[in-house]
């Protein structure tokens, strides 16, 4: 039989804080109606049981049943501590304070839950900015140092091109230096563009996804044969691509450079051995790009900061800025991009991009030889 609440606590359904007391060992004797919303539990399902191995959703509670169990034996204990509810529609951040006290001989806690899900948000945003701001300056500087070795690298492959006939087996690579060096241009007259603070989108055709996924496997050929020969990996690369998907309207450029960044981070998670898989798929109102590797994944830590500027996991050999600009990009078409990995099983980046309504399936040029 639970112990009666020793007061009327019916004004903490005001507080903006979740609220819970609980008895001596743990029974909830109220719950109030933030803490229905931020738990996802009706009050009626979880008066009478216990709070540490019953009603909290996650093990990480259930660890803290000890503390609880050491301050309730003090006239007037408190602990603290945070961590992510694993709930079914995403995780909440929360911090929790647990507070004993006694009443007519009984012990009693009175717990507090802070969902403070919103305010990492609005602060990772702010951070966000004054990365991007700090790249802004740099960038500037990069744009013509980059853009004058670009010349060089289309020049002469433009020079090769002239040497090397129709069908001649070395063509097809000076076309794809060609071709890369275009795309490399077409990024800094979008860096200068963006220090300079110009707005204006970048110009957007009728393309087919599949082509731009097929181009951008080429491009990563040569990536993986020096993972190949510079640390002795073995990687395949598969592609599995839905042949009816409606046309996007979206610059190819920086969907190649998306792509790009995501096949060659799938290429180092991978160790020694294993395997990139790329898909096209579509969805409710979008097409869909998954790229799935099985390396070696990432943390919960390393999720939550991937998308920030300046943010890396290669030490020394990465800049941070690949995957803020792949999430850029695909923002600003309208799409969106999640991943979701597992230390030890690998990665899985999945990018959605808005199709035209009216579009009829592209059709797509078979896979190059």
């Amino acid at each position: 039989m639970t112990s009666p609440i020793p007061v009327n606590f019916a004004t903490l359904d005001l507080l903006p804080d979740g609220v819970v007391l609980v008895d001596n060992d743990g029974i909830v004797l109220y719950y109030n109606a933030r803490e229905e919303q931020i738990a996802r539990r009706k009050k009626k399902d979880v008066i009478g049981r216990n709070f540490f191995t019953e009603v909290a959703p996650c093990t990480r509670v259930q660890q803290f049943y000890g503390q609880f169990r050491q301050i309730v034996r003090e006239p007037s204990g408190r602990t603290s501590f945070a961590f992510q509810f694993p709930l079914a529609d995403g995780p909440r951040d929360v911090e929790v304070t647990l507070n004993s006290f006694q009443s007519d001989g009984k012990g009693f806690c009175l717990i507090s839950v802070r969902d403070i899900t919103e305010l990492r948000s609005v602060r990772d945003q702010i951070l966000r900015a004054e990365r991007l701001q700090e790249v802004g300056e740099v960038a500037a500087g990069v744009a013509h140092n980059f853009n004058n070795l670009l010349g060089v690298i289309r020049g002469n492959a433009e020079l090769l091109l002239r040497k090397l006939g129709e069908g001649h087996p070395e063509r097809r690579k000076a076309e794809q230096i060609l071709k890369a060096a275009d795309d490399g241009a077409d990024i800094v007259r979008r860096i200068r563009a963006s220090t300079q603070r110009d707005t204006t989108a970048a110009a957007r055709d009728r393309v087919s996804l599949n082509e731009i996924v097929r181009e951008t496997v080429v491009f990563v050929e040569d990536y993986v044969r020096g993972a190949e020969s510079g640390r002795s990996a073995r990687i395949a690369v598969e592609m599995k691509l839905d042949e009816a998907l409606p046309v996007l309207r979206a610059n190819a450029t920086e969907l190649r450079e998306v792509f790009l960044n995501l096949l060659r981070n799938a290429v180092d998670a991978i160790p020694r051995e294993g395997r990139v898989v790329v898909e096209t798929m579509r969805d409710e109102g979008a097409n869909l790009v998954r790229i799935t590797d099985s390396g070696e994944g990432m943390s919960r830590d390393v999720l939550e900061k991937l998308f920030r500027p300046l943010f890396t996991t290669k030490g020394g050999s990465g800049m941070g800025m690949g995957l803020a600009t792949c999430y850029g990009i695909v923002r600003r078409h309208g799409g969106d991009i999640a991943v979701a990995s597992e230390p030890g099983v690998g990665t899985v980046f999945t990018v959605r991009l808005p199709f035209e309504a009216s579009g009829d399936p592209v059709a797509s040029a078979p896979p190059n030889a």
